[in-house]
Order: C-alpha cells, then sequence, then structure tokens
C-alpha cells in the first residue's frame, strides 16, 4: 500500500485517503521531515496535512497537469451552472 511520503512534489494525483472519502484530486506542495502538505482540489481547494508514513487507502493514478486543469474547468462549470439556477429561483 503506497504512503503519503512516497507522493512526489508537484505532482497531481487521483487517490482516496480513506474507505469512506471520495476520489479526491490533490497535489503534494510541501514536504517536512514528518509530514506532507497537500492540496485538495475538488469539490473546494482544501490544504491538509498527512504524516509521512500514513498509508493512501487507494492511489487511483497520477495525472499529469493537463488533465488536472480539465478536471477543475469541469467542475468550476457544473458549479457555476447550480449557483446561477439557485440565484434564478430565488429570484422567482
Amino acid at each position: 500500500m503506497a504512503t503519503f511520503g512516497e507522493l512526489k512534489p508537484n505532482t497531481y494525483y487521483l487517490l482516496q485517503v480513506d474507505a469512506e472519502s471520495d476520489i479526491e484530486l490533490v497535489s503534494v506542495i510541501l514536504l517536512t521531515k514528518e509530514t506532507v502538505l497537500l492540496r485538495s482540489y475538488l469539490p473546494a481547494t482544501e490544504d491538509f496535512f498527512k504524516y509521512r508514513g500514513e498509508s493512501i487507502f487507494k492511489l487511483v493514478e497520477e495525472v499529469d497537469e493537463e488533465l488536472a486543469l480539465q478536471l477543475e474547468s469541469l467542475y468550476q462549470q457544473t458549479t457555476t451552472e447550480e449557483y446561477t439556477e439557485e440565484e434564478y429561483e430565488e429570484e422567482e
């Protein structure tokens, strides 16, 4: 099983942190002696720490920057459309 310490900085991954979580798009933004600072991009941008030796429930795949940007833009379009629909319904 892969650990968070095995992830490479400035690289995007699709992974599942634990059995109850959804698959997330993340990247490693900082490594310390004992921890890894990750940034989760979907559904919202959030930074969080994990111990280097902590196991990743499921490392789905490493993705390139182009695919990561496509995933982000698809999600942003969906949330913008949902927000616009909610605003429209409130105005009526």
